[in-house]
């Protein structure tokens, strides 16, 4: 099974000076903060000081249907070395008018293969 790929590209993901982590997805920025019911992904701006790079590489955003390997809902998957993070968005991405939505952040690192697999 596979998912709809809806957008891949190269990120970074930085921590400022003021200790936020912060997700560039091409021209896009998005803050990720730990809210008081669980994380939540914020669209941002560039205007950021960055302290320190975290991690940096290849993503891919794809929503799932029908896949027994994921749960049917979107999921942003960013290299780390020779595996990818997985982060669920089960609302999709923040917009203006809807600046800021909930984030799942799991433990799982999924080789390349696998990834690839689902979304390509």
């Amino acid at each position: 099974m596979k998912g709809e790929l809806k957008r891949e590209g190269k990120y970074e993901l930085f921590k400022t000076s003021r200790g936020h982590q912060i997700i560039n997805l091409g021209d896009e920025y998005y803050a990720l903060v730990k809210g008081q019911k669980g994380d939540i992904i914020v669209k941002s701006d560039a205007d950021h000081e960055k302290d320190k790079t975290l991690f940096k590489g290849k993503y891919y955003y794809a929503d799932f249907k029908n896949d027994p390997d994921f749960q049917d809902t979107p999921h942003l998957f960013l290299e780390d070395g020779d595996q990818f993070q997985e982060m669920i968005l089960p609302e999709g991405f923040p917009e203006e008018k809807d600046y800021q939505k909930k984030l799942v952040r799991t433990e799982k690192k999924l080789s390349k293969e696998k990834v690839l697999r689902h979304v390509k």
